[in-house]
C-alpha cells in the first residue's frame, strides 16, 4: 500500500464512523490542515505518531509484510466486511 492509498483507507474509515474532519480533529487533537494531508496522501510530511494515533482512534493498526507477496485470508476477510 503507497501512501495515497494509505490515505484514502483512513478518509474511509472516517466516512465509516460518520466522523467529519473536525470530529476527527476534537478526537484526536491532530489539527483538521494535517488531517486533511494524511487523507490526500502527503503523509511523508506528517509524523507518523500522527497517523498511528488516527488509525488507533479508527480502529485499525499498521500492518507489515514483504513487498509483493498477496494478501492474506485475514486480509481478503476483512474486505468483506
Amino acid at each position: 500500500m503507497d501512501l495515497m492509498a494509505l490515505g484514502v483507507e483512513i478518509r474511509r474509515a472516517r466516512k465509516e464512523k460518520k466522523w467529519s474532519q473536525d470530529d476527527l480533529e476534537k478526537y484526536s487533537g491532530v489539527t483538521k490542515r494535517t488531517i486533511s494531508k494524511i487523507e490526500n496522501g502527503f503523509i511523508d510530511e506528517v509524523g507518523i505518531k500522527k497517523v498511528e494515533f488516527i488509525l488507533d482512534l479508527l480502529g485499525y493498526e499498521f500492518a507489515l509484510r514483504p513487498k509483493g507477496h498477496p494478501r492474506t485470508l485475514e486480509e481478503l476477510q476483512d474486505e468483506r466486511v
